[in-house]
């Protein structure tokens, strides 16, 4: 039987995360080792083989294989950061087969205009007609998405950290009960002490609803279905409640042997033990199983890789003929690709599915089809905010309730993912609103002409201060959408590098029906001489000479001038509140370096407090660790101490107060900017 690597947003885990040691740690033996794990499937053994050759060698071969397995990890940040540094100085086009890669990785870190640029330019010049292919599949994606409008009616959330764990979830569900189930994967024992990677096995879970309290701590169930030794997931339910399918996995290190569909049934006392679904098994690997209708009958849908299909995992169907017994699969040709197609869902004449042989935002998008009787309609992509630019999976959507699920690996704020911001899966919950305030504010100059590249803050405001704050950025077109909420002020400030901004109020007291608004604003722009600085809320701004040396926190001379301006900016603006900001450089322990940045802001709050005679509740500090670093010194990488310096910083962000303040040029570096370092 052919092994299938394990693919994280396929499973939702690569399982394996720590490193095995190499018999020798000679640059060709350490190579030799990331190779062999890569075929294995273990990613994270392989990058820290091949980062400890780079460090030694600078070998851009090198650097390319590490930018393809962050790729692999979901880590498209540093993979854009790896691909860059080789890509950008390869003046002989010696790499120029890898630019489909990078083009997907930029479009995957949502750097839209970047990864078209590298698409057109491979299909302009490239030979190799797939990538030629992929090139203008991605290229179809991002005209769609530049054109598409967002569904403002759909409210997402993360279900937060009773359901979500900081590696990956997989297959929301919900029974007739009313009780949550899904896949997760733990690496830490009943006692929180971390498990050997050999012993970590994802598992089918359950969470209840309290109106007081929300979702219960997610348990367990029982060994008779997730059996020991077998990774158990992608859960769905029968349509009456009575029947829960899900299937089995066999794995030898991070590849694939075995994957069958399972299901129990409703007892008394809880779930039957596993029963093999017959029919729908065989020599290859079977997942995502859900129950749906076609021609009068029911059927099984689900993905596999059935040979001779169209593509990697292909979307099949198999008829009900018995009590867990179905007839021969039967091939959704009209919907399969030669990519893959997974995690289908089917409800009242549509099928849902998740793809990325279709355009699409992101990697693994969402589409749907309608069936008509005798045939599936074209699919069509559920855009935004369903899709992302990573993988979203694993869509349900009860249209009753007017509330379901989706799985993602989106970069969000509430999202604890374990290895970078896109590393793994969470759950999150979908939610039809039954009021929508539509905003949209539209960027002109002042010629009329539209303005693309501009960033819009909406800030809430509450008897006349700032409450919350949602930032949006439209680098390809002049319009940015908020959905707004009934019976509040809010204030929306627009920005740009080189013009003023400019700010409006919106109030939706009195508003009690569907209502779309549009704001305009016209941005003027800066005169080339002028010397002024403008600084709006939320934007982290880099001080001068706030540095420290490695593994300390104490405030260095050079520093006392920049945080004498800082104290007069205070006094300029009484009712400024800041967030004082650290950063480390990469060196060292992750958690260590969390604790160290905090000390280090609380040290400049403590020179604030004391010598600048600032009130200290005006002062919030947050240590950020190594999360956000300004150049490529990140792990593994040989940097001077000058190099590293860099990142060992202090910036403060104006969080309540003016929105706006005007500061001379020569006082602050330029705004910040991190480029999404994780």
């Amino acid at each position: 039987m052919k092994k299938i690597v394990f693919s994280i947003s396929f499973l939702f885990v690569n399982l394996l995360l720590i490193a095995q040691p190499t018999n020798s740690n000679s640059p060709k033996a350490l190579l030799a080792s990331g190779d062999e794990e890569i075929e294995k499937g273990q990613y994270y053994n392989a990058l820290a083989a091949y980062e400890k050759v780079y460090k030694e060698t600078k070998d851009k071969d090198v650097a390319i294989k590490i930018a393809k397995t962050h790729f692999l990890l979901r880590d498209y940040n540093r993979s854009v950061n790896y691909y860059n540094r080789i890509l950008a100085r390869d003046k002989a086009n010696k790499y120029f087969e890898e630019v489909p890669m990078f083009g997907k990785a930029l479009k995957m870190n949502g750097q839209a205009e970047e990864a078209s640029a590298e698409f057109a330019k491979y299909i302009a010049t490239g030979t190799d007609p797939n990538l030629k292919a992929m090139c203008e599949l991605e290229l179809a994606g991002l005209t769609m998405m530049s054109e598409m409008k967002e569904n403002v009616q759909l409210k997402m959330k993360n279900a937060g950290n009773r359901i979500n764990t900081p590696e990956s979830q997989a297959s929301p569900s919900m029974d007739s009960e009313g009780t949550l189930y899904f896949g997760s994967v733990d690496y830490k024992d009943d006692d929180g002490k971390e498990e050997k990677s050999s012993k970590v096995f994802s598992k089918l879970m359950s969470s209840k609803y309290n109106a007081e309290k929300g979702w219960s701590k997610a348990e367990e169930l029982e060994e008779a279905i997730n059996r020991p030794g077998y990774h158990t997931a992608n859960v769905s339910f029968s349509k009456d409640g009575n029947t829960m399918f899900y299937t089995r996995v066999v794995s030898d290190g991070g590849l694939m042997e075995e994957s069958k569909i399972y299901c129990s049934t409703k007892t008394g006392s809880g779930w039957s033990p596993a029963l093999e679904v017959e029919g729908v098994n065989g020599e290859y690997m079977a997942r995502h199983p859900v129950e749906g209708e076609l021609f009068g009958s029911k059927v099984l849908f689900f993905s596999a890789n059935i040979p001779g299909g169209k593509g990697g995992f292909d979307l099949y169907y198999a008829t009900k003929t018995g009590d867990y017994q179905y007839a021969t699969p039967v091939a959704l040709s009209t919907l399969n690709t030669a990519g893959d197609e997974i995690t289908p869902y089917y409800t009242e004449g549509v099928l849902y599915f998740s793809s990325d042989g279709w355009p699409a935002i992101g990697g693994l998008d969402v589409f749907s089809s309608k069936w008509d009787g005798s045939n599936w309609s074209s699919p069509m992509n559920m855009g935004l905010p369903i899709n992302s630019v990573v993988d979203d999976i694993y869509y349900k959507m009860d249209p009753a309730a007017d509330k379901g699920f989706l799985v993602s690996n989106r970069a969000d704020a509430e999202s604890k993912s374990l290895k970078s911001k896109t590393c793994c899966d969470d759950i999150y919950f979908i939610e039809k609103r039954k009021l929508v305030i539509d905003l949209t504010n539209i960027m002109k100059d002042e010629s009329g002409k539209p303005l693309k590249g501009t960033t819009a803050q909406l800030i809430e405001m509450s008897q006349g201060a700032e409450g919350g704050t949602e930032s949006k950025t439209n680098s390809t077109g002049n319009k940015i959408q908020f959905v707004l909420d009934k019976d509040k002020s809010y204030k929306i400030i627009v920005t740009k590098d080189g013009y003023f901004p400019a700010e409006a109020q919106m109030i939706t007291v009195g508003i009690n029906s569907d209502t779309a608004l549009s704001k305009e604003f016209i941005l003027k722009m800066m005169p080339p001489e002028s010397d002024v600085e403008i600084i709006t809320m939320n934007e982290p701004i880099r001080l001068n000479n706030i540095y420290y040396n490695y593994d300390d926190d104490k405030i260095l001379p050079d520093a006392e001038k920049d945080l004498s301006v800082l104290r007069d900016l205070m006094n300029q603006y009484p009712d400024m509140v800041i967030e004082l900001g650290s950063h480390t450089d990469s060196r060292g322990d992750d958690n260590y370096n969390q604790k160290l940045s905090l000390r280090r802001a609380n040290s400049a709050k403590r020179w604030l407090v004391n010598k600048g005679k600032i009130v200290g509740d005006r002062i919030q500090t947050k240590g950020y660790g190594e999360t956000v670093i300004l150049n490529n010194c990140t792990n593994g990488e040989d940097c001077t101490d000058d190099e590293h310096r860099l990142n060992r910083r202090t910036e403060f962000k104006i969080i309540a107060g003016p929105t706006t303040i005007e500061v001379k040029k020569e006082v602050l570096n330029k705004k910040a900017k991190p480029n999404k370092k994780g």
